[in-house]
């Protein structure tokens, strides 16, 4: 099946972009002060057949630490979009990309991070078929710059190419957690997923949906109040009941500017599934 050349470029660039590096200021916050704007990365790559998956990393600059990933598979679907669970100084994005993958990344001051922790989990593996599944902060802290995606055993050969169908890769409703679903192929491969929490005084999880009929191509752009600050963001398709659509693609999980988030996808559902955007938002 293809699927049709996602037109998203000029969206791409509503932030002030020079040699792919921008800076959007965060309003003050006890977790990220406006005297540390956010720097904004991303970085083009090239595309390969439509049965060929292709992954792009980005990194952030030298005393930074990452706080939100982003990918739009151009001419195809996402498979996984997660940071390096060891550093969480860089992002992998992994596609079906036709016609090229965007990575973004989002990086804040090291310094002005003082009270992250990581959190991390995996399914094992033994299966096939739709996986999902959800890492949570410890109590008190929000989840921020999580990821999911499968890896081979043993992580030799790191992210599977296996994997296909992602329908959710985004904060949790509640903001206290990360969450991740696709199709597993492989039955060796494990599914990872990971976040990084911080206490986040005032911040509010923004949910923007829209309806998703069966088989159609639909977009949806997600955005904190003003004052606020999108900290990170990601996309889901939802059924009507709130779980995750068993299939469906998602083409496009990119930042738009400092409090905005575009999504962009299909739910090979029934007419009453819907594509969400979620940011975690912070003041």
């Amino acid at each position: 099946m293809r699927i049709p050349r996602i037109a998203v470029a000029a969206a791409l660039a509503a932030g002030t972009v020079a040699g792919g590096l921008a800076s959007f200021a965060a309003p003050a916050s006890a977790d990220v002060p406006a005297s540390n704007p956010i720097q904004y990365v991303t970085q083009n790559f090239p595309g390969g057949g439509s049965s060929f998956v292709v992954s792009g990393t980005v990194s952030c600059p030298s005393g930074t630490r990452l706080v939100y990933s982003g990918a739009s598979a151009i001419g195809g679907q996402l498979t996984g979009i997660a940071p390096d669970i060891n550093s969480f100084t860089s992002a992998t994005a992994t596609a079906y990309a036709p016609e090229g993958l965007q990575v973004f990344i989002g990086c804040e001051s090291t310094a002005a991070l003082s009270e992250v922790t990581t959190q991390t989990t995996a399914l094992p593996a033994g299966t096939t078929g739709f996986r999902r599944g959800e890492v949570h902060c410890p109590a008190g802290m929000h989840a921020f710059g999580g990821g999911g995606y499968m890896v081979k055993p043993f992580g030799i050969g790191g992210f599977s190419r296996d994997s296909t169908e992602m329908v959710s890769n985004a904060v949790s409703a509640d903001g206290t957690g990360w969450t991740f679903a696709a199709q597993q192929n492989n039955v060796k491969d494990f599914v990872v997923i990971t976040t990084q929490c911080a206490p986040l005084r005032g911040s509010y999880v923004s949910q923007t949906g829209t309806p998703a009929p069966h088989n159609q191509n639909v977009g949806v752009i997600g955005s904190c109040l003003p004052g606020y600050t999108a900290l990170s963001g990601g996309a889901y398709l939802s059924q009507a009941d709130g779980n995750e659509v068993p299939n469906g693609f998602l083409f496009s999980s990119t930042p738009l500017s400092g409090n905005r988030w575009f999504v962009y996808g299909n739910a090979l559902w029934d007419s009453s599934s819907k594509l969400v955007a979620l940011e975690q938002c912070i003041r």
